[in-house]
């Protein structure tokens, strides 16, 4: 019965189970019920459209949906919190979620056992679509012990059904530790992010570890061709990547035909816009999210900073739900210290957004093991933030020659694949 249950609650809402034309139909109804919502009550929201004289209950279709005003990281950055937060909302069972602050301050939001549990179905979705069954034995790795949904592992069916066969590391713990854990527990399903990937086959490597998995899960960040390769090829993985935020959840993932990323069409709406209009199929657009199901603080047009390309293709799988491809987003890399110890790029992001001053920085290692940091900042702070740059790098790498300049503009800053953190070394 629950493996039955598991299957149907995997192919939930695609749309070979009721039409691309009802799935069209319930995608616009569940945006205007947002958007609507979010304006009656959401203080943010409410100044946002009357500023530009627009009520979103009159729009009422994908045609009228760019009326609506964009929402960008510095509007979530600069707005408090409980100006993003709905009116009608319990907060006894809200928890705070933080992003990275990869490209900038963190931003927090507050989420709800309800989005939690659609988020473990969209997941469970991908998951099932690539051959992972009940009694499969699962590893994630969380960049960060921080980093987690703040309701991981509490919540839906798929949860009742994983704990005995899912187990969560962190990656900022020791590599060498989780290569002995593999080898002894034997997941068949690991779910990280490239950077960690890229650090674990370097170790394994180095170490002369051999470990496989059955499907390899990349989500988090950019996934290049070059890494999926020595993925499959050295794990001897099926290797499968999803793309999603923390602000909106899961947003698109791949198949085991590989023809695009499935976009979980009930949960969000994904536009593409090239040149302030919707780009045609294959034309590549900057990427815009909404999330239908996040109440508590809802995003409504975000703009994600990444491109990628819409498709009208079918896949071979015959799912039926749109497509997405050519995904350009953010990519990192561990930090190799001394004495064999990593550093997380995630730690290093949090470590140094932290200081008072960084606007942005950019920090390389090179093949040489040295560091090169560059970083803006206002120049009456210039000091204050170069000395506390140099202390931290110093906590974080030890006696590593670190070179640290301040520079009027980060190479690279303005790409879409910007990279805060890189490594030579792992590559």
């Amino acid at each position: 019965m629950i493996f039955h249950m598991f299957r149907d609650w995997a192919r939930l809402n695609e749309s070979q189970w009721w039409g691309r034309e009802a799935l069209i139909k319930s995608h616009e109804r569940k945006f205007s019920e947002i958007a609507n919502y979010a304006y009656q009550n959401v203080p943010f929201y409410r100044r946002l459209y009357d500023s530009v004289q627009v009520n979103p209950a009159d729009v009422i279709s994908y045609s009228g949906i760019g009326r609506l005003p964009v929402v960008t990281r510095q509007h979530l950055r600069d707005t408090p919190l409980h100006d993003m937060t709905a009116a009608d909302a319990d907060l006894t069972k809200c928890l705070p979620d933080s992003t990275s602050g990869s490209t900038g301050t963190p931003v927090t939001l507050l989420e709800d056992p309800g989005f939690a549990a659609k988020q473990e179905m969209a997941h469970l979705r991908a998951y099932w679509a690539n051959g992972v069954r009940p009694g499969h034995k699962i590893c994630t790795v969380w960049a960060m012990r921080t980093s987690q949904s703040p309701f991981a592992g509490k919540l839906g069916l798929y949860s009742a059904i994983e704990g005995r066969f899912h187990r969560r590391v962190w990656g900022t713990d020791d590599i060498h530790d989780h290569m002995k854990f593999y080898s002894v527990w034997k997941p068949d399903v690991l779910i990280a992010s490239p950077s960690y990937y890229r650090a674990l086959l370097w170790f394994s490597e180095q170490d002369r570890v051999k470990l496989s998995f059955k499907v390899a899960v990349s989500s988090g960040e950019l996934l290049d061709d070059t890494t999926r390769k020595r993925i499959c090829d050295t794990f001897q993985a099926e290797v499968i990547d999803t793309y999603g935020l923390m602000e909106v959840g899961i947003v698109s993932w791949e198949c085991p035909a590989h023809c695009g990323y499935h976009i979980n069409a009930e949960s969000v709406v994904v536009e593409f816009i090239k040149d302030g209009a919707p780009a045609a199929s294959g034309d590549a657009g900057k990427v815009y999210v909404t999330s239908l199901d996040r109440r508590i603080t809802p995003i409504i047009r975000y703009f994600t900073g990444d491109v990628a390309t819409p498709s009208e293709d079918e896949c071979p799988c015959g799912r039926g739900l749109p497509l997405m491809k050519n995904i350009q987003g953010r990519i990192v890399d561990f930090i190799l210290g001394e004495e064999g110890r990593y550093v997380s790029p995630w730690v290093v992001i949090r470590t140094l957004r932290s200081i008072k001053g960084v606007e942005n920085f950019k920090l390389t290692q090179k093949s040489d093991s040295s560091i090169d940091v560059q970083f803006r900042t206002r120049r009456l702070e210039a000091k204050s933030v170069f000395d506390a740059l140099h202390r931290r790098c110093t906590e974080l790498f030890g006696e590593l020659s670190v070179n640290i300049n301040l520079v009027d503009e980060i190479e690279g800053e303005r790409a879409p694949k910007f990279r805060p953190v890189a490594s030579y070394l792992t590559h």
